[in-house]
């Protein structure tokens, strides 16, 4: 529990540092119509929040589903017979296995440094895009650490990688950039396939929220979960003896994620939604549209499979990393406004709580530092 609740005391510290001007700044150019991506802010708050959770991430050695990375990685040859085999058969993940062999055999056979790789990329790709596209350091990173999404550098390390790559590669969503961003979706999906389902999401978010278009996607989804048993039979006959037969088996046999999630989901899409007449900017729109996703997908996951779409939600839920400080800020008036910031640090940091206690994820192990 010490190293998790470090990286809080961390982004607290950080704030002292934060230029509050920065904010005002940012938030006068939303009121006049301008884009405040412009404006960036000190670099060196970001640098200790996303470095120090990057250096945690790379010195880490059980958890989660970390033994199963560690055993991999120090099975992989690191030759180049090796990345000429990957090339030649037809399994997944073809990009993480080639890019593991590359650094095994010109880097480091160190499996902490292959950790701190990845997560100096992610962390460097979370500070390209929050620097530019959130109104405030300190309610974005501490949203980032009381929704648990900072737990994902610990585990699920491929899927987490696209997963960041392509939250950053939003700003090719913002610029009207389709085949750029289906290119790096295509890249992303060679170190893990769900990225592939990141290309569809591009022309359903690229509207006006709140739009006819996202009513159409509310209409999808009741379809999907009215018709979801015999749609789920039709695609597990047509991919049978597939590579993606554990998709099919997970959907079907998962016993659901929990209903606690549906609630979280909800806070950003209500609080978009009663204040919709003030909420202005492309890259917002994005994200009210990303975060509506996000909460269907999370009440598909409670209806159905857990696992499989709840890790799916991951893509969609980092959007309210940059929502979040938006309608904190910029929602509402007066006390109204002063009520939602109460509620949301005390909502999230309950959560936060509950959500390792429950999953029992509090624990860190390193053979460097210990165990915590």
């Amino acid at each position: 529990m010490i190293i998790h609740l470090s990286i809080l005391f961390v982004i607290v510290f950080a704030s002292f540092f934060y230029n509050r001007r920065t904010v005002q700044q940012k938030l006068l150019c939303i009121e006049e119509g301008r884009d405040y991506a412009e404006i960036k802010g000190q670099l060196l708050p970001w640098l200790l929040v996303f470095g120090y959770i990057a250096v945690l991430a790379g010195l880490r050695t059980s958890m989660n589903d970390t033994s199963v990375y560690v055993s991999s990685f120090q099975e992989t040859p690191g030759t180049w017979e090796a990345i000429f085999t990957t090339l030649q058969t037809d399994g997944k993940d073809k990009g993480f296995s080639i890019a593991t062999n590359l650094f095994k055999r010109y880097i480091s056979d160190d499996y902490h440094a292959w950790f701190l790789l990845f997560a100096v990329l992610e962390s460097l790709a979370f500070i390209y895009i929050l620097r530019r596209e959130c109104v405030d350091f300190t309610s974005a990173c501490y949203y980032f650490f009381a929704s648990t999404l900072y737990y994902n550098y610990f585990s699920m390390m491929r899927q987490w990688f696209a997963v960041v790559i392509l939250f950053a590669g939003s700003l090719l969503i913002k610029a009207k950039k389709p085949i750029l961003y289906i290119l790096l979706c295509v890249l992303m999906a060679q170190f893990h396939t769900s990225a592939y389902l990141m290309i569809p999401v591009y022309f359903m978010v690229k509207g006006r929220a709140w739009s006819l278009m996202q009513v159409l996607i509310l209409l999808g989804f009741c379809i999907a979960v009215v018709f979801l048993n015999p749609l789920l039979q039709s695609l597990g006959d047509a991919l049978e003896g597939t590579t993606y037969d554990y998709v099919v088996d997970a959907m079907q046999t998962s016993s659901g994620s929990s209903a606690i999630r549906i609630l979280i989901a909800a806070v950003p899409v209500v609080i978009a939604w009663l204040d919709r007449k003030h909420i202005h900017g492309r890259m917002i729109e994005i994200c009210i549209n990303m975060s509506l996703l996000n909460l269907l997908l999370n009440i598909l996951a409670t209806l159905t499979s857990g696992l499989y779409v709840i890790r799916l939600s991951t893509y969609t839920a980092m959007y309210n990393i940059i929502l979040f400080p938006y309608l904190l800020h910029f929602s509402f008036e007066g006390r109204n406004r002063a009520l939602i910031k109460i509620l949301f640090y005390g909502f999230y940091l309950f959560f936060y709580f509950y959500q390792m206690q429950h999953q029992g994820a509090f624990s860190y192990r390193s053979d460097i530092l210990g165990a915590f």
